[in-house]
Formats: C-alpha cells, sequence, structure tokens
C-alpha cells in the first residue's frame, strides 16, 4: 500500500474486507499513536462470566448519560452483553497493568480473582479508578467490531492516575505544566469552537 502524503485523503476501498495483513498492522501502529485510558468490560451469561481489556471507551452523552464500548465479533464479552443485555466498564489506574493483561489473554479462563461483584450482579474490577455499570442502549454492527451503547445506570470514580496505553506499551500521565496537580481542567461545552 501507498503512503499518501500528508493532508491526503485516501479514496474510499470498494471492499473493506479485502484488506491485507500488512495494511492492516501499519493502521494498528497508526491508531495506537493516540494515547488511550484502559478500561475491563465485563459482562454475565448463563455459561459464565466473560471479560476482555480495551481501549475503545469513550462517554457519548450527557443527557440521557451514554457510554460507547468496541468489542470484537466473536468475542465471548460480546457474546455475554448480548445475552445479558447489560455490561460493566473499569477504568483502570496505573498501576493495574497486570490485571489488563490477565484480562486481554485471549481464551484465558476469566481472572474472577480481580472482580467484586455488586449488589445488583455487575462485576467490577476490585480497586479500579472509576466504575461505569450500563443496560444496553443499542448494538450497532461496525466492520468486525461491534459498538455498544450502554445507559448508565450507576458509576463511581476515585482519584488517581489512570493506566494509559500508547504505542503498544503501558504507562502513565506526565505531569502537565499546563495543568498542574489538582487543578481540574475542563473543556467548555459550548456549540462549535
Amino acid at each position: 500500500m501507498s503512503r499518501l502524503p500528508a493532508g491526503t485523503v485516501a479514496p474510499a476501498r470498494a471492499d473493506a474486507r479485502t484488506m491485507d495483513h500488512e495494511t492492516m498492522q501499519a493502521f494498528r501502529r497508526c491508531a495506537g499513536s493516540f494515547p488511550t485510558g484502559v478500561c475491563v468490560v465485563t459482562a454475565e451469561r448463563e455459561a459464565g462470566p466473560a471479560g476482555m481489556t480495551l481501549n475503545s471507551f469513550t462517554s457519548i452523552s450527557l443527557d440521557p448519560l451514554l457510554v460507547l464500548v468496541s468489542l470484537g465479533h466473536g468475542a465471548r464479552t460480546l457474546e455475554a452483553v448480548r445475552a445479558s443485555g447489560r455490561f460493566a466498564v473499569s477504568v483502570l489506574h496505573r498501576g493495574q497493568s497486570e490485571i489488563a493483561l490477565d484480562f486481554a489473554a485471549r481464551g484465558a479462563a476469566f481472572p474472577g480473582e480481580h472482580v467484586r461483584r455488586t449488589e445488583h450482579g455487575f462485576l467490577l474490577v476490585r480497586h479500579a479508578l472509576a466504575h461505569v455499570v450500563c443496560n444496553v442502549h443499542e448494538v450497532v454492527p461496525a466492520g468486525d467490531h461491534d459498538l455498544v451503547l450502554g445507559e448508565v445506570v450507576d458509576f463511581g470514580a476515585v482519584s488517581g492516575e489512570p493506566l494509559v496505553f500508547h504505542a503498544g506499551q503501558f504507562g502513565g500521565v506526565a505531569a502537565d505544566a499546563a495543568a498542574p496537580a489538582g487543578f481540574a481542567a475542563f473543556l467548555d461545552e459550548g456549540i462549535g469552537w
């Protein structure tokens, strides 16, 4: 695949399913240059609990409270979310990289030693930085993943440093002189910029 000059828009492909392995890996490296937080998504169905590490989590709406996770086709967690109609997201703190790896092990047994069950039966990672529990609002197919919109039914957070994933490695957030420790910086919610 040829590399386009900066600022050039790539032409649309007629059949994205014909993407070769080299191009997919190059795109993965490109997308990996965007640092993200690290989460664990859990759900439970009759066959038992399922969970996976992911970095494709975002808040979508404040009214109603909606979040989005992207789950790969064939993942046990996607099957459990679809069957149960609900899921939980645990945002990991910097010291939880081993937990992230345990939930990322494809085909491994559910690492139950890392979770606690809430009074309503949701599975949350112990000592996570934040949690969001949801009922499935909508599932939208998107290529080889499904985008799962969740309506938030409960949430909570504690202070601490998040676990960050960047360029294939875990890390943290370095202090920033523009927003010193203890200074809350929020972007204005105005229409347009």
